[in-house]
């Protein structure tokens, strides 16, 4: 059997991956919020204290994933705005890599 793939569109798989993207830092954000909400609790004792740090790591996790997705997605589908910068550092000051 012999199967046949479409052409990938960079911009496609870049707004894919951003849209992902978005969900992930949505998700921390409700985590967070949700953690916020356990300290305005008027009975706040040990153990809600102890559920609050939990989604805090939780939230905190999840941004950074977030953070981390964001740089590969950068890496993989680079905006025409970075790939005219990298276009224009090559041909005048040399290539720099910390862009």
């Amino acid at each position: 059997m012999q199967y046949f793939s479409a052409p990938v569109n960079p911009q496609a798989c870049r707004d894919f991956a951003l849209e992902c993207n978005r969900q992930l830092f949505e998700d921390a954000h409700r985590l967070s919020q949700e953690a916020f909400e356990l300290l305005e609790k008027v009975e706040l004792d040990a153990e809600l204290f102890t559920q609050y740090q939990a989604l805090r790591h939780k939230a905190d996790m999840k941004f950074q994933e977030a953070i981390d997705h964001l740089r590969l997605i950068e890496e993989e589908f680079p905006s025409a705005q970075t790939l005219a910068l990298l276009h224009a550092k090559s041909r005048t000051d040399g290539f720099d890599s910390r862009i």
